[in-house]
């Protein structure tokens, strides 16, 4: 019987795909089931392969289950760039690619779309939205790369819409990407309300038989629109003429499971490669993003007032350490919530920190639970009553009685958003308080039920994290109160400032959106600091220049690049004693790249192990290089040591 070789791309530490033998020749991008030591795995088809010297070790393969490709060209292309920068598995990364029920290797299903409903817009573009739209449309079928930067409420998704409306005209797809589950509900219902074609929504808070309906509907060319989270941007699109990045700065664009890429990153690689525009959108732009619009590599697209001349919103500092805060409010911060319920308006408090309250501590001899798996403090939670580990998940009952002295007096120190609801509901007994965090929004389509109310502009107190921080549109939401500002500049991580000072222009842009003017009260014990002086200024610009400034004094990206490398074991000795086996293999190497470390991980014991980490610093290709003369890094360990590579990290974890 004639024999027929192809290549297998199959799941694994494979950067190649494996040879197997097949009776009928198999088209690339077709799924295969396949042996893989003394298991069946699914694997994807790579082309024909050479007849192979030892026919023996051949294994054949077991079944054949598409009729056509469900991978392209395009698709291949953007995971072979992703496997060869990350230095990750190619196999992994392509079938990760893929909706979990293809990876399982269930029947290709029916595409699935929803219809735009076609109004026409609310209001009409500004001059700053028309000229925008034009710059971008003159680009069409070759790549630039915008930054579209913007107050907060100026109008950035109206300028989505209006390029979607001309890309669809032209017969081309566009490729949406937003940062977090939460913000895909407002943003469909936006565009879906002005649009003229199919539209269709990716992300893991639909089910996978939704995610690969919209994956085939994609492929195939039914959906004009694909609208998802960073795991969307694999999505096939024959026809993509358009990627629009929303709020491009935020850190979910970061994968930090498996393959440790950017979204963002890997968008503008994937425009460049069909060339096509990509728009970056953002008020608050990286560092890495801002920079490269300085030197005129990326088309900088300035909104910069609102639309309907509604005033920008005001911001104002609470000495915390005179008007003392209260159940976590200070006296200002509570007459600004009942101004705003009093007209028929919505409050936003703000505090970046889930639970009841960080710290359970006995006053009689300061004792202070903590975790047997981590170095951390628990946190005290009330629903469900727990002490609760952020980091490794173990729960623990809470203690009444001091292990230590045996004393009764603990005391729950600090608030988190649990007590700050309860403090409002004992201020406010006639408002609904809304909590939203990631407590309150684990179910399925819970946040959308949680905010519905809000959309529906009904006065309400919205209690929540940086989930309500950034892209939504609240009409009536006049008013934000952040309530502990201090602890965004006390980071150990060199981007610390610019991770805070964006998450607080981005809550401050809640505020007054339409109608009343918006307040934004921040409570600090640090109100002297000089950040919170550049960012009462509302000038990003000027605010980028100033962190831009600090970070070239020691050479931090984004004037270099930074390769973060973690190892982890069950003791810290070897840990350390891998490191530094990996430290001495760069040094022999001669590179410029500065080796910084080892040293221990922030954090350093995490879910009973511990964590150390070496930082490659230097220019992108030598860094390049360095890891892959040192690698391969993926599934890497020396003895029990694992390895995790991480390739432009956004946290140093």
């Amino acid at each position: 019987m004639l024999r027929f070789f192809i290549k297998v791309f199959v799941p694994g530490p494979f950067f190649e795909p494996l040879t197997y033998s097949t009776n009928a020749p198999i088209s690339p991008g077709i799924r295969v089931k396949v042996p893989l030591g003394s298991r069946e795995v699914i694997g994807l088809c790579a082309g024909k392969a050479n007849r192979p010297e030892a026919l023996d070790i051949v294994k054949s393969v077991i079944s054949v289950i598409d009729d056509e490709p469900i991978v392209s060209m395009q698709h291949q292309a953007l995971v072979d760039f992703a496997s060869d920068y990350y230095l990750a598995p190619l196999g992994d990364l392509l079938l990760s690619s893929l909706p979990t029920t293809l990876r399982k290797g269930k029947p290709i299903p029916k595409p699935k779309t929803e219809t735009g409903h076609n109004n026409s817009p609310a209001y009409q573009l500004t001059k700053d939205q028309h000229h925008a739209i034009e710059a971008v449309d003159q680009t069409a079928n070759q790549f630039r790369c915008f930054l579209l930067q913007g107050v907060t409420g100026s109008g950035k998704t109206q300028v989505f819409s209006e390029l979607i409306d001309r890309m669809i005209k032209r017969g081309q797809q566009i490729l949406l990407l937003v940062p977090e589950i939460g913000l895909t509900g407002q943003m469909v219902s936006r565009i879906q309300d002005q649009l003229d074609g199919e539209l269709c929504v990716s992300h893991s808070g639909i089910a996978d038989s939704a995610r690969t309906k919209a994956f085939i509907a994609s492929a195939r060319g039914v959906a004009d629109v694909m609208i998802g989270t960073r795991s969307a941007l694999f999505t096939p699109m024959p026809n993509l003429g358009l990627i629009l990045v929303d709020e491009e700065h935020d850190g979910a664009y970061k994968n930090q499971e498996g393959c440790r890429y950017s979204a963002r990153d890997l968008a503008i690689v994937r425009a460049k490669q069909m060339k096509i525009p990509i728009v970056l959108s953002s008020a608050t732009p990286s560092l890495e993003t801002w920079q490269q619009a300085e030197l005129g590599k990326y088309q900088r697209i300035r909104l910069s007032a609102r639309p309907g001349q509604q005033p920008q919103q005001t911001i104002s500092l609470i000495d915390a350490r005179y008007d003392k805060p209260k159940d976590g409010l200070s006296a200002a911060a509570n007459r600004a919530i009942r101004h705003a319920i009093d007209h028929g308006q919505q409050a936003l408090v703000f505090l970046n920190r889930r639970g009841y309250s960080p710290v359970l501590m006995c006053t009689d001899c300061g004792w202070i639970p903590a975790c047997k798996h981590c170095d951390a403090k628990p946190t005290l939670h009330r629903q469900p009553d727990s002490l609760w580990c952020h980091h490794c998940d173990r729960r623990q009952r809470p203690i009444s009685i001091c292990p230590e002295c045996s004393g009764r007096s603990l005391l729950a120190v600090g608030h988190g958003t649990e007590r700050l609801e309860e403090a409002l509901a004992r201020g406010f007994p006639d408002v609904p308080i809304i909590r939203v965090d990631r407590d309150t929004t684990a179910r399925r389509r819970a946040f959308e039920q949680l905010i519905q109310p809000v959309i529906d502009g009904q006065p309400c107190i919205l209690v929540g994290t940086q989930i309500l921080a950034k892209g939504h549109d609240f009409q009536k939401l006049s008013t934000v109160v952040v309530t502990d500002a201090d602890q965004g500049l006390s980071g150990a991580d060199f981007r610390s400032v610019e991770h805070f000072a964006q998450l607080l222009t981005q809550v401050a842009g809640r505020a007054g959106r339409h109608g009343a003017t918006g307040k934004v009260l921040i409570q600090t014990h640090r109100p002297e600091s000089e950040w919170f002086d550049k960012i009462l200024r509302q000038d990003y610009d000027h605010l980028a220049k100033a962190i831009f400034r600090e970070r070239l004094q020691f050479n931090w990206p984004p004037e270099s690049h930074l390769a973060l490398i973690t190892a982890r074991a069950t003791s810290s000795t070897p840990v350390f004693e891998a490191l530094e086996k990996v430290a001495n293999q760069i040094r022999a190497l001669n590179s410029p790249v500065r080796v910084l470390g080892p040293a221990p991980a922030p954090m350093e014991r995490r879910n009973r192990q511990y964590h150390g980490q070496l930082l490659i610093l230097g220019k992108r290709s030598l860094i390049q290089w360095v890891l892959k003369e040192t690698g391969p890094w993926a599934y890497k360990k020396l003895g029990k040591v694992v390895f995790q590579l991480d390739v432009d990290p956004r946290d140093l974890w």
